[in-house]
């Protein structure tokens, strides 16, 4: 019976925390793509002429910022196609947004980190941080910025493309149908890949909200 017994922990337990291992360092990994609050110093310029006069506090840059966010993100996209720079310059808001969600957590990651992993302390909280940063980090890798590179950084990225592509006109171009087709064969092979990465990486952030808010 004691064999038995043995042999039941040596193939059971060690699955179990193998499964509670995993999914530790996948939020490991999130909470560091968290990184810090740390108001940028600079703007660029086009954005301190819209929102920096009158302002001196952060919340009021902050507050402002999230309200023209809303407005670019709910336009539609005949408006985007004539506006080309318009969700650019939502996703820099999108930046501040983040940041202030970050500030505003801040005591929260202090007490989940304080306690983590042995005990999960304003778990839902730290899940929805994570989760507006997962949208900060799809933004980012659509434009190729990586998650490490600094909010404000990022935001002067966002802001100088916007700028380039709001300069330019749109136009039709007539396009031959071969080189339409085989566009077409090309985006789709681009779409089932990013399909399934995205599948993977969705089935992991469900996975950890999961463990997280419990």
């Amino acid at each position: 019976m004691k064999k038995i017994i043995i042999i039941f922990l040596i193939i059971f337990y060690p699955t179990a925390s193998f499964a509670n291992q995993d999914i530790i360092n996948l939020i490991n990994t999130k909470l560091i793509e968290l990184g810090e609050f740390q108001e940028p110093t600079k703007y660029p310029k086009g954005f301190e002429e819209k929102h920096m006069k009158g302002c001196k506090s952060w919340k009021c840059i902050s507050d402002k910022s999230a309200k023209q966010m809303g407005l670019i993100f709910k336009r539609p996209d005949s408006y985007n196609q004539k506006n080309p720079g318009n969700q650019i310059y939502g996703m820099a808001y999108f930046e501040i947004f983040y940041l202030n969600k970050l500030k505003k957590n801040k005591s929260n990651l202090e007490k989940f980190k304080a306690e983590w992993p042995e005990k999960i302390i304003k778990g839902n909280e730290i899940a929805s941080l994570i989760k507006t940063n997962e949208s900060r980090k799809t933004m980012r890798v659509a434009l190729g910025i990586d998650i490490k590179v600094s909010p404000e950084e990022a935001i002067n990225t966002y802001w100088t493309l916007a700028d380039f592509l709001q300069k330019g006109n749109v136009e039709k171009v007539k396009v031959d149908k071969s080189l339409k087709k085989r566009q077409r064969i090309i985006s789709d092979f681009k779409n089932s890949l990013g399909q399934l990465k995205r599948k993977i990486e969705k089935q992991d952030l469900l996975r950890i909200i999961e463990y997280l808010e419990g």
